[in-house]
């Protein structure tokens, strides 16, 4: 076992190990799908890791006692074992099994971590694997996939900077400190959701009232699927355009942190541009993100919108966008969804006749812009919190790579 040293700021040697050699991994098996019970030991999927905890709520996939304990015993967790995802566009997430999970069986692209002797802390390894020093090395030896995939093969060739043992207790301490601010300043924002839903059930309930109408979706509004990409099309008259793509439309807001553009005939441009107000929702993905979508408030000048998206644009005086947009993102939007969508593998579909088949419950349109105010409001106070998450946020990431650099504590 081969150990490197560097010093830090204060000239202190910290030693530079292999992972391999402090620590403990194991890649979850290939299970195929004509395994899967109903019943007996859960698998865990990378769609279980959500904000840094194991959420096994959805999981469906189980294999039978007898073949865990006659192929897949040593996979089985154990309670204080982190679990990586290792593929696809959220490989690198991470969680702590807690004995409420168990018992639970790792599967394709987890992988379980733990340390493999007393020179490693635990909390100091979970800092390490959130921190560029570990995602750069990754992508560094994960070459020519546009997603990472990896395995053990390629964790062996990870290093690790080891200060005292005392040293990475004191970073763990700090680092959970700062974490804790930006999990704090998270679960307000949550709050801050739970209001404006409960404002909704508050004032709509279950639609029951005399004064609500009802009627179906393609009666109030005009839906539209957006432009297919094609690289190959080439016209005498093209326009070069912003576009939203499925990863842009989140549940209830959007993510513009990345905007593509894409060329299109100029009556493509005129057909697909998007208008205030406009309602933007995806037509699939995971079961419980049905119905995800939200409203355009012109955002981003002429930007248009790709064919996995629809636009719902109101045409009808008794429904306001906003209202609209919300229903459809409710628990009665969420329900009719799950029912009518197609699902395969994990994966649901609407199409535009089910989406046009939407049952709309219509209340006095003074009680929809009631609603919309005070939603109004509390998107206001959101915004107060969103800044805070955005600096704690901040900090958070500061500390972690000054951490690793030896610069965030003194010995």
């Amino acid at each position: 076992m081969e150990i490197e040293t560097i010093k830090n700021n204060s000239g202190v040697k910290w030693e530079i190990y292999n992972f391999v050699d402090i620590v403990e991994f194991l890649e979850g098996p290939g299970v195929r799908n004509w395994q899967f019970q109903d019943n007996g030991i859960k698998l865990i999927n990378i769609r279980n890791l959500v904000d840094d905890k194991i959420d096994l709520t959805n999981t469906i996939n189980h294999l039978s006692y007898n073949e865990v304990e006659l192929k897949y015993k040593h996979f089985l967790l154990e309670e204080g074992d982190y679990v990586m995802a290792s593929s696809g566009v959220t490989w690198g997430k991470i969680a702590e099994v807690s004995n409420e999970h168990l018992p639970l069986c790792l599967n394709t692209s987890i992988i379980k971590i733990k340390p493999k002797n007393n020179l490693l802390y635990k909390r100091y390894l979970w800092f390490f694997i959130k921190s560029i020093d570990f995602t750069s090395q990754i992508k560094r030896i994960i070459t020519g996939s546009a997603q990472p995939n990896f395995g053990p093969s390629h964790l062996k060739q990870i290093q690790i900077p080891l200060p005292p043992l005392s040293v990475q207790k004191r970073i763990a301490e700090i680092l959970d400190a700062a974490d804790a601010l930006r999990r704090k300043d998270q679960e307000l924002l949550k709050k801050y959701d739970e209001l404006a839903q409960a404002i909704f059930i508050d004032m709509f309930g279950d639609f029951s009232g005399k004064e609500t109408s009802k009627c179906l979706l393609s009666e109030v509004s005009e839906i539209t699927n957006g432009v297919t990409k094609n690289e190959k099309l080439e016209y005498s008259e093209m326009v070069d355009a912003p576009y939203l793509r499925v990863a842009n439309v989140q549940d209830g807001y959007l993510d513009l942190s990345e905007i593509k553009s894409i060329k299109v005939k100029s009556s493509d441009y005129q057909k697909y541009q998007l208008l205030k107000s406009d309602i933007l929702l995806t037509e699939g993905g995971d079961p419980d993100k049905l119905g995800r979508g939200t409203t355009w408030n012109e955002e981003i000048p002429g930007c248009i919108f790709q064919n996995h998206l629809f636009r719902i644009r109101v045409k009808n005086d008794s429904v306001k966008p906003f209202f609209l947009a919300k229903l459809i993102g409710s628990k009665h939007g969420k329900k009719y969804f799950l029912k009518a969508a197609k699902q395969t593998t994990g994966i649901a579909t609407i199409n535009s006749s089910q989406l046009k088949s939407f049952p709309v419950f219509i209340p006095p349109i003074n009680k929809q812009m009631k609603y919309e105010n005070l939603c109004l409001e509390v998107e206001k106070a959101k915004l107060n919190a969103i800044l805070g998450l955005d600096y704690s946020y901040s900090l958070f990431q500061t500390l972690l790579q000054k951490a690793f650099k030896g610069e965030l504590v003194a010995e």
